[in-house]
């Protein structure tokens, strides 16, 4: 379809080329005209992919929410890979409260993801917490599509645990559909 969509805008920018020039005396008025249209072109091409990528957010978030851990789970470690991170999973009957381990550079974070509850409480918190020296991580993390109870909030800024919520999903989908190709800077997640 994208490439259908650029084959159609090259054909129209093309042909007003050629109008443009047949119709025109005066050779600088029509390489004006040109350079209108073409920054027409590339204006409307940015609006489509902007537009593009708020709606891969909007229908991602909507899908987190209804899938379960185990599918959230490899969503996230895909998430983190395109952000730039090596993934260590963690085999189900090895889990010790923590669901991948991620790492790049010298950052090492053991990461819990939650899908199914409303709203995470501190149960998933004191895992991760738990596993963190367990797996020799230097931060751990638990991520949701929803949100947390105000004691899973108060149990992470405690801890200093990194909890990542809808708003902060947001913002890891949208840097890794910005960045497809090139390697990222650590995620803008939040400490609680």
């Amino acid at each position: 379809m994208d490439k259908f969509i650029r084959v159609i805008l090259f054909t129209i920018a093309l042909g007003m080329y050629f109008l443009f020039i047949l119709k025109s005396d005066n050779i600088v008025i029509a390489v004006t005209k040109i350079m209108i249209v073409a920054l027409l072109l590339l204006g409307m091409e940015a609006i489509r992919r902007d537009r593009e990528k708020v709606f891969l957010i909007h229908y991602d978030i909507t899908r987190l929410k209804n899938m379960k851990n185990s599918e959230f789970m490899e969503y996230v470690a895909q998430l983190y890979k395109k952000l730039g991170y090596y993934i260590d999973p963690i085999k189900k009957e090895k889990d010790l409260g923590c669901d991948l381990i991620v790492r790049k550079n010298r950052d090492v974070i053991c990461i819990k993801c939650i899908s199914e509850e409303a709203e995470v409480n501190l149960e998933p918190l004191q895992a991760a917490y738990g596993s963190k020296n367990l797996y020799r991580a230097n931060k751990s993390l638990v991520i949701t599509p929803n949100g947390y109870t105000d004691k899973a909030k108060q149990f992470a800024r405690a801890n200093h645990m990194i909890l990542v919520d809808q708003i902060e999903l947001i913002k890891l989908i949208t840097k890794a559909i910005g960045n497809k190709d090139s390697e990222m800077s650590a995620p803008n997640t939040q400490e609680a």
